[in-house]
C-alpha cells in the first residue's frame, strides 16, 4: 500500500510541475531554419524578446567535458537592443579572458567573459558580428576554461540569415 501511495504522490508532483512548466515557458517556435532556431518569448506579459539558438557542431579537444555550449542571437525591443551575441559554454571561462569568434577564416571578433558566458563588447560589434555572420558558412569560437585549457566549437551558419529575418520581423 505505501508502495502505491508514493507512486501516486510522484505522480500528482510530476503533473504539477508539468503544467508549472507550461504556463511559465511562453517561448514561441518561430521556426527552425536549417542549424538556427527562432523564439519569441514573451515575459511578464509585456517585454517580448526574440532570440535565435544554436548548437555546435564539434568540440575541442575531445578528451574534455564541454557542457552544453550554445550561441543566440537576441533583439529586446523593450531595452533597445537588438543583434545581442551570447555565447555560453556551461563551465567558467578564465577570469578575465578573451573569447574569440572566427568566420569563415577571415573576419574574427573578440567577446569579453564573465563565468559561463562571452559577449560582444558593444551594441556595435554585435552588429558587424551579425552581419558577418549572414554572409558565412561556419564559425569557431575559440576560449581559455578556468581550468586554462584552450578550447574550440565549430558553429555551422546555415540557416542563419533566415532565422535572423524571422527574429528581427517578430520584434520589430
Amino acid at each position: 500500500m505505501k508502495f502505491f501511495l508514493n507512486i501516486v504522490i510522484c505522480l500528482v508532483v510530476g503533473i504539477f510541475l508539468i503544467i508549472d512548466t507550461a504556463i511559465a515557458d511562453n517561448r514561441q517556435l518561430l521556426g527552425t531554419y536549417r542549424d538556427w532556431d527562432a523564439f519569441m518569448l514573451k515575459k511578464n506579459n509585456d517585454e517580448i524578446i526574440c532570440y535565435m539558438i544554436s548548437i555546435p557542431k564539434s568540440s575541442l579537444p575531445k578528451a574534455l567535458q564541454h557542457g552544453n555550449p550554445f550561441l543566440t542571437v537576441s533583439h529586446k525591443p523593450a531595452r533597445k537592443i537588438s543583434n545581442e551575441v551570447n555565447f555560453v559554454v556551461g563551465y567558467n571561462f578564465k577570469k578575465d579572458s578573451r573569447v574569440t569568434m572566427k568566420i569563415d577564416k577571415n573576419k574574427a571578433f573578440s567577446l569579453f567573459t564573465e563565468g559561463d558566458g562571452a559577449w560582444g563588447d558593444d551594441s556595435k560589434s554585435d552588429n558587424e558580428m551579425a552581419q558577418s555572420m549572414k554572409r558565412g558558412s561556419n564559425l569557431v569560437m575559440s576560449g581559455l576554461s578556468g581550468r586554462s585549457n584552450e578550447t574550440s566549437y565549430i558553429f555551422s551558419l546555415s540557416g542563419f540569415t533566415a532565422a535572423h529575418n524571422a527574429i528581427t520581423k517578430a520584434c520589430r
